[in-house]
């Protein structure tokens, strides 16, 4: 992005991506796929950090630019397609749902100097906004920008962009995260737990992607937490949340947490060893980026899954792939 910059352009967000998944190999993994649907979706990629022992955390990500255009700064997430009523956020959140994961953005937004006139005078950890490092990659739910478009569309960019968290802060295994205080008061236990003690590995980077949303509800007049339960998630790790909708358009615990699974998806697998893809994935989605855990060790056999299997993580581009129409995406997990 600086380059860009530097030389009088600007970076755009399809090849700032193959710039960085090509600039993080082979420290993450990725493959990428013929097939572009998302002009139906609002989607870009899968995003799926894996721990060793299997435990995962996955996003469907669209990217995007915080853009300057003369003095207001502006993401558009509000974008719709000639002839299509709906906007890319409304697809992006729904699209989701039938790979069982949460909506994000991640946000490319330069670097400290082209962020030097950004209006944000918010702070985190008495550090101005704009000033953040790291922050030229971040990541954000689509729920926060949902709540940013609705309150204030003109300024939602710049919103988000406050509560979107750097790529390499939650991908990082140093530090401990903070505790979360859910608005439910009667949680099953191990959410509970999960919620109010440090974690870290792909545990960690659902907690963070989760803070701002939690944070929003907690501002909202939406009542008391509604105590009733989600429909579980096939292979979630956590079956059992509550299902508040607060003023967001889905229940957003359900929402956020149902891309925290137990194991590694069946799709994830089958790029790791080799197997064909199902159309239903390569059809609807660019590609797959995997974040293994930063502790893991690398093997001598590549393409397999099994103790630590964060380290051995190994994905290839499938040559003539013929997807099988077997596999439904509620099977997935």
């Amino acid at each position: 992005m600086t380059g860009m910059l530097d030389a009088g352009g600007m970076f755009r967000e399809v090849t700032a991506t193959q710039v960085l998944l090509s600039t993080a190999y082979p420290r993450i993994r990725f493959v990428e796929f013929a097939a572009d649907d998302e002009k139906e979706n609002g989607a870009d990629w899968l995003w799926w950090w894996v721990d060793r022992d299997g435990t995962c955390y996955g996003l469907l990500v669209q990217a995007k630019i915080l853009k300057l255009h003369g003095k207001r700064w502006s993401v558009d997430f509000n974008y719709k397609t000639r002839g299509d009523d709906r906007t890319q956020l409304s697809k992006l959140i729904k699209a989701a749902n039938r790979f069982h994961v949460p909506a994000a953005y991640v946000l490319y937004c330069g670097d400290a100097q082209y962020r030097s006139a950004l209006t944000c005078d918010r702070t985190h950890d008495d550090f101005p906004c704009k000033e953040r490092d790291r922050a030229g990659v971040s990541a954000v739910s689509a729920l926060v920008a949902e709540t940013a478009v609705g309150l204030d569309a003109k300024n939602a960019g710049v919103s988000t962009f406050h509560d979107a968290v750097p790529v390499e802060d939650i991908a990082s295994p140093d530090g401990l995260d903070a505790p979360i205080v859910p608005l439910a008061r009667v949680l099953d236990q191990d959410l509970e737990r999960f919620l109010r003690q440090p974690r870290r590995g792909s545990r960690r980077v659902a907690k963070e992607l989760l803070r701002p949303v939690q944070r929003i509800r907690h501002g909202q007049f939406a009542g008391a937490a509604v105590m009733e339960r989600a429909a579980p998630v096939t292979g979630a790790l956590f079956e059992n949340v509550p299902n508040d909708y607060g003023h967001f358009s889905v229940p957003y615990v359900a929402h956020m947490l149902c891309g925290l699974r137990a194991e590694v998806p069946g799709y994830v697998r089958d790029v790791l060893e080799g197997r064909t893809l199902p159309a239903w994935l390569t059809d609807h989605v660019g590609g797959i980026v995997v974040i293994p855990d930063a502790d893991a060790l690398p093997t001598a056999s590549p393409g397999r899954v099994g103790d630590g299997g964060a380290g051995l993580l190994s994905l290839g581009f499938p040559e003539a792939p013929q997807p099988p129409h077997d596999q439904h995406p509620g099977q997935a997990a």
